[in-house]
């Protein structure tokens, strides 16, 4: 099956169900979901909401007491929207069109617009990609207020394996930060990135995460550590690692004691693991929309969820507060990528340019947006063809869209 853009009679993406992946005892050859074919289109519109049925997860699983959310629906799908090519869509429109799976909108901690998609159902995990970074950070920054994890010690001095490697002399600040010097090529469309090597170490057979991060050894010629940032996925694999060795725990057992219990998570999650049994750091979880909100949410209300304080308040303030903008774009001023809608970079979240807004990003279209001005949260599953297609840039302009309208209403 080539075609990535399946359309409908109607000119919306096709359906999983309607393109018939997965379908038929066995389905046809080209409708098979593979490990060869799963991250591509259009065989993601089924994978990224079966995750467990590809590759081996391990789950965490929900809070025993779910943190109830109120719905006070109001119908934004007329809101119209200002693209970056200069057009305007409606949301609803924007929504059908955009390969979306679900979109949640809360406003004042309420579910107040809520779509779903593609057979995409509430209590669906949907593979996130590189919001799992936001966890991960997330996880990082509270064991670091325990004293668990110092941010200006070393790599090298809480993993000694990693001390030959590029990491090995960087801080923890720079891996949160993602200002350690590598040489590192992340270009999803390039076979030969250094990226497409870290994704064949997760496969079966492959070499796995420890050994993959044990090879990248050199340092950018352009920058030293603490200089630029430089978005580089192992970074959160190797807090991943130092979270494991400071807790003596898998990582699927921190995150459901530090923040899913807690936070009331309504739903199972799991983590993508490689053939060793170690789960991606940053780019593995698979989450409910609902539960991505929630984390949005509670980081929103200064870490304050579910009649608990589950992160500490200067934890989610220092989230939520911009820095690094001066070297934001240094490494990348020659090449900005569509990086104008963002300003900053740090904690393994990003900052949203203009607005008082941080998000967690994951390619095929994953988000969950976070803007304290309008106290809105939005989550976002999505299966877009391209990894970092024109869709991801909308989704920032549509969901800046929903917040000013939420702003003026409460205005």
């Amino acid at each position: 099956m080539n075609d990535q853009t399946a359309k409908t009679k109607d000119d919306r993406p096709a359906t999983a169900n309607e393109m018939r992946l997965m379908v038929g005892a066995p389905p046809s050859r080209d409708k098979q979901v593979t490990i060869e074919n799963f991250l591509d289109a259009p065989y993601n519109r089924w994978s990224l909401r079966h995750l467990s049925e590809i590759v081996p997860t391990r789950s965490v699983r929900p809070s025993d007491a779910a943190a109830f959310l109120d719905e006070r629906p109001i119908d934004l799908s007329g809101v119209e929207v200002g693209l970056p090519d200069g057009s305007t869509v409606a949301v609803g429109s924007w929504l059908e069109s955009s390969h979306t799976d679900g979109f949640v909108v809360l406003h004042g901690g309420n579910v107040i617009y809520e779509r779903y998609f593609n057979d995409q159902t509430p209590s669906t995990p949907h593979l996130m990609f590189s919001v799992t970074k936001s966890f991960t950070g997330t996880m990082a920054l509270m064991l670091i207020e325990q004293g668990r994890i110092a941010e200006t010690l070393t790599v090298g001095d809480y993993v000694p394996e990693l001390l030959d490697s590029a990491f090995g002399d960087a801080t923890i600040r720079h891996m949160l930060d993602m200002t350690n010097s590598i040489e590192y090529v992340e270009d999803y469309s390039d076979p030969d990135a250094h990226i497409a090597g870290f994704a064949n170490a997760f496969m079966p057979g492959g070499e796995g995460l420890y050994s993959n991060l044990r090879t990248l050894t050199g340092q950018h010629d352009r920058f030293s550590h603490g200089e630029a940032f430089h978005y580089v996925t192992p970074d959160p694999e190797v807090l991943g690692w130092v979270i494991r060795r400071v807790t003596g725990k898998l990582l699927a057992g921190s995150l459901h004691d530090m923040i899913w219990a807690p936070m009331g998570a309504e739903h199972q999650c799991c983590y993508w693991l490689d053939p060793r049994g170690v789960e991606m750091a940053g780019g593995g979880l698979a989450v409910s929309l609902r539960d991505a909100a929630r984390f949005g949410q509670m980081i929103l209300q200064d870490g304050h969820y579910n009649d608990r304080q589950v992160v500490s308040v200067d934890i989610a303030r220092r989230i939520k507060s911009k820095r690094n903008a001066g070297i934001f774009t240094r490494f990348y001023a020659d090449d900005l990528s569509g990086m104008e809608v963002f300003d900053s970079y740090h904690d393994q979240w990003w900052g949203l340019a203009g607005v008082n807004a941080v998000t967690g990003i994951g390619i095929h279209g994953q988000f969950v947006y976070v803007n304290s001005d309008s106290g809105v949260v939005i989550a976002r599953h999505a299966s877009e063809p391209e990894a970092e297609g024109a869709h991801q840039t909308e989704a920032v302009f549509v969901m800046h869209a929903i917040a000013r309208v939420l702003s003026d209403r409460e205005g």
